[in-house]
């Protein structure tokens, strides 16, 4: 299992920038930028999972697995986040509240 770092860009009203860091702890300490992923929260974007149904707990478990699935696709293996999965999340929980 790849074990990866997440760092947030300063989030915007409707999305942020994550860059997936490959290398956390590096060879010889040297970190290397994967990918980068933008999570979109904007309102039309959330209104479409509150017409699925889906209240606030259901849309921060769809993100997180959102998120999750986006990166192991960037990474093509499975991956264990060891530093920013959580200040991302809060980001995101952040943003996605103002629409509960």
């Amino acid at each position: 299992m790849k074990e990866i770092k997440l760092k947030a860009d300063k989030p915007f009203h409707n999305n942020v920038d994550v860059a997936v860091i490959d290398f956390p702890d590096g060879p010889e300490g040297e970190e290397r930028q994967r990918c980068k992923v933008t999570v979109e929260f904007a309102e039309s974007d959330v209104k479409q999972l509150q017409d699925r149904g889906l209240d606030f707990d259901g849309a921060m478990e769809y993100y997180r697995d959102w998120l999750d699935k986006v990166v192991k696709v960037h990474l093509a293996t499975e991956w264990k986040c060891i530093n920013g999965y959580d200040q991302v999340m809060d980001i995101i929980k952040e943003k996605v509240s103002q629409y509960y």
